[in-house]
């Protein structure tokens, strides 16, 4: 069982990962905290460490996460997404089954919250697949990472001045124009399916 202070540092380091790509240092983790001293926060990974929440490992950070069992037919589900406005980016650690065709290395599943990409068959309560990478090109569809807090589903365009447009695929709602260093991408859309 976590203590609330445990808890609360295991759920900084999902969120800082969903975010960076990389697991924070100890020192990152203070700060996202409010936490006085690094001390205290090594003090509480070492304690997650022996729990099997972390596992240990040399280096900066002196820890990483625990490898999950090889399951070749499972997706981690890492979250909702938000098909209308950005949503706060959260990370979860569930998974859920996948079809041949959606698996591969670095793949990852999203729930889908909201209608802005009903116009292409992307519906509120679908699950979409997501392959990780960090670029797109004009066009694709991509979960952004608007301002290192939200995360959207949308078609990505890059417009003259340093600027994106994240434009949904409902005809009812307005594209979303960014200045290029608000906006990261988290990875791009491969497949899309829904449960009854």
């Amino acid at each position: 069982m976590l203590t609330r202070r445990q808890q609360q540092i295991m759920d900084i380091i999902h969120k800082l990962y969903a975010q960076n790509g990389y697991l924070p240092t100890l020192d990152e983790i203070a700060h996202a905290g409010g936490i006085n001293t690094r001390s205290t926060v090594h003090q509480h990974v070492q304690a997650l460490i022996q729990q099997g929440y972390l596992a240990a490992t040399t280096g900066k950070r002196a820890y990483r996460l625990p490898e999950p069992a090889a399951r070749e037919d499972y997706l981690p589900l890492l979250g909702k997404i938000a098909a209308g406005q950005p949503i706060e980016a959260l990370a979860s650690q569930n998974e859920i089954s996948a079809d041949e065709m959606f698996r591969g290395q670095g793949r990852f599943v999203l729930k889908v919250s909201g209608e802005s990409m009903r116009d292409i068959g992307i519906m509120d309560g679908d699950y979409v697949v997501i392959q990780k990478q960090n670029i797109a090109s004009n066009g694709e569809i991509i979960v952004a990472l608007v301002d290192k807090q939200e995360a959207t589903l949308k078609r990505i365009f890059y417009l003259p001045n340093r600027k994106i447009e994240l434009r949904p695929e409902n005809s009812d709602m307005e594209s979303l124009i960014y200045p290029a260093k608000s906006v990261q991408v988290q990875g791009k859309l491969v497949g899309v399916f829904r449960t009854y």
